[in-house]
């Protein structure tokens, strides 16, 4: 590929990333928005996830597949099942941890979670082990295709659409559902929102589940990629920090725009510095993070605090 083709697939395979990042980084804001909590366990919400679904859906066959095969069901069935216990799960975090801790400060919600991560972590051990990668089953179609002259994973475009269509619906649920405005009150004005008869115990519950189901949906998304079911998906903990802090904390819009700046962001600064400064991608998110809380300390689209004194 020539100069402007190569940076066109850059830009282009990164939007496509960036989506999947965005979409994981809108579960974090959900719960931060409606709960006060910075949910730090969140990376293993992703985890453990994936491994349900990788418990009903199996692996394919050929030396790809796991080590431990396990029976799988048909997609119509598998899926459904994984939601149930993704939903169950997001349920019982919020009723036997989160739901004591509405209205506490951020960082004794911060305390728990970190709890929470190590709970998780040993529970995900305990169960299915942590070593080996795990290969799923493809849930969506694989292969090559070319857009243009740009080579892309059929993968990865079909995940670009998954991901996008979840933002989309999410932004819509928000802005203009009845459900979602009661959420949105929620944040803005707990004590006013209470009042008016909006239920914080209610809005929490659908946060956690809501929480619990896109992480899972990142967590799949990015394991039939390639990187398969393992360990490994807790460092997405990283990329939705790092989301997140740049878009803002409390913006799902910020999250769509901070998943597509880091995405393409890391695309180039792999490429233009392999040569020049070797291992530079592994603290490219660290650089960008700081850069843009420099400038904007709420992040690029959060919103700023006004302090009356």
């Amino acid at each position: 590929m020539d100069a402007g083709t190569n940076l066109l697939y850059l830009v282009v395979s990164g939007i496509m990333v960036g989506s999947i990042y965005s979409l994981i980084g809108m579960g974090f804001v959900i719960t931060y928005r409606t709960t006060n909590v910075f949910n730090i366990a969140y990376g293993q919400f992703a985890v453990l996830g994936a491994f349900i679904a990788w418990s009903f859906i199996g692996s394919p066959p050929g030396p790809s597949a796991s080590l431990q095969p396990v029976t799988r069901l048909i997609l119509p069935l598998a899926i459904p099942l994984t939601v149930i216990c993704v939903i169950v799960f997001g349920l019982l975090v919020e009723r036997l941890l989160f739901r004591r801790m509405i209205g506490k400060p951020v960082f004794v919600t911060f305390m728990l979670g970190l709890g929470l991560l190590v709970l998780l972590r040993g529970l995900i051990m305990l169960m299915w082990g942590g070593g080996g990668l795990r290969a799923l089953a493809p849930t969506i179609p694989v292969g090559s295709m070319t857009i243009g002259n740009i080579p892309i994973r059929k993968e990865l475009f079909w995940s670009f659409g998954l991901a996008l269509f979840g933002a989309l619906a999410f932004l819509f649920f928000f802005k203009k559902t009845r459900l979602g405005l009661a959420m949105r009150a929620i944040y803005d004005n707990q004590i006013a929102a209470r009042c008016l008869g909006v239920s914080a115990r209610l809005n929490s519950q659908i946060a956690w589940v809501l929480c619990a189901l896109i992480a899972t949906a990142g967590g799949v998304l990015i394991a039939v990629g390639g990187t398969g079911v393992s360990m490994g998906l807790e460092n997405l903990v990283l990329v939705v920090l790092a989301v997140v802090l740049i878009g803002g904390l409390d913006s799902l819009l910020g999250s769509v725009v901070g998943g597509l700046i880091l995405a393409i962001g890391n695309n180039l600064a792999i490429y233009y510095s392999a040569n020049y400064i070797p291992g530079f991608d592994s603290i490219f998110k660290m650089i960008l993070i700081l850069l843009i809380l420099l400038i904007r300390p709420h992040g690029l689209m959060g919103t700023k605090p006004i302090e009356r004194v």
